[in-house]
């Protein structure tokens, strides 16, 4: 069961205690928590729960990297003159990432476990020599990217709580990473905003898009459908993103298709019954054994002691 500072969250024990709830049930849990002190139930039942398909998950995710790379300084890091991981192992490299996203929602940010998961994501960093702008980027990206691309697509789908929950939920993860977040969502939106006047184009981060891309392709799209994921993508990407990247518009048949397609797949998500307590990390972290053993997780093993989550039977 998801935890909150080394408890059980305080969801409705009726609702959590289900094998199946409805979406719309969802929905109503969300609107009764307050977005601060319930950021990390809220945004949990938000975007793994409520909207947590994998797919949806993986498209949102690889929105948001690509719109990170578009920062030179993360674009140099994560290329590293085409020997990051990003570039020769991109499946293992997104399904790391999606699970240590996935396992911090899971189980939030104030548990044990949930800053296990921090720490240890900060310790595979520490070694690029990451500034903390960019990390407060990315966090922004993490915060504002899933309203961004409904917006584009001209989709009401999160409501004002769930907004702003998820806003305190990366807050706070920056707080506890040591970072200097803006403490209103207005004020981190528009911090976010300033900081990509640094877009600019770079071979490298052109070259991890097409990876971004590759995976989505490969991933979701068998041999006879595979030519249109290329055009769903680019329709999710907006004008200035492909602009940067210099990737063409889509079509304007899938402009004309694309947002009412998702916008579909979205209300049927928002009302079908989901198991309360799925996560990113059921699908993206079957590569692993279970329980997960945090120090083990990415790239460079760590030497520190396993922290189980506790609560739940996973």
């Amino acid at each position: 069961m998801t935890e909150c500072g080394g408890k059980v969250m305080a969801s409705s024990a009726a609702l959590m205690s289900r094998k199946w709830v409805t979406g719309r049930a969802v929905g109503r849990r969300i609107e009764e928590l307050d977005p601060v002190v319930g950021n990390e139930e809220a945004t949990h039942l938000s975007l793994e729960v409520r909207y947590g398909d994998a797919i949806f998950a993986h498209a949102a995710y690889t929105v948001a990297f690509a719109r990170q790379v578009a920062i030179p300084s993360i674009a140099r890091i994560l290329y590293r003159t085409g020997t990051g991981d990003m570039m020769h192992d991109v499946r293992r490299r997104n399904d790391d990432t999606l699970l240590f996203f996935g396992e911090m929602l899971h189980h939030g940010h104030s548990s044990e476990y949930g800053r296990s998961v921090i720490d240890r994501m900060e310790q595979i960093h520490s070694r690029f020599g990451i500034t903390d702008d960019d990390k407060l980027y990315t966090l922004g990206s993490l915060a504002f990217e899933p309203d961004r691309i409904v917006e584009h697509l001209g989709l009401n789908v999160f409501t004002d709580n769930e907004r702003e929950a998820r806003f305190h939920f990366w807050r706070q993860v920056g707080e506890y990473m040591g970072l200097d977040v803006p403490q209103t969502r207005e004020g981190f939106l528009r911090w976010t905003s300033d900081y990509e006047d640094r877009y600019e184009h770079t071979d490298g981060a052109r070259k991890i898009v097409d990876q971004l891309f590759l995976d989505w392709q490969e991933r979701w799209f068998p041999a006879h459908t595979k030519r249109f994921a290329y055009g769903i993508l680019l329709s999710v990407l907006t004008e200035d993103l492909r602009a940067i990247h210099r990737l063409p518009d889509p079509s304007r048949g899938y402009r004309r298709v694309v947002s009412p397609a998702i916008g579909a797949y979205l209300a049927f998500q928002g009302a079908r019954p989901h198991r309360p307590h799925r996560s990113w990390s059921d699908h993206f972290g079957t590569r692993h054994p279970k329980p997960l053993d945090i120090p083990t997780l990415g790239h460079r093993k760590a030497v520190a002691r396993s922290i189980r989550p506790t609560g739940e039977n996973r």
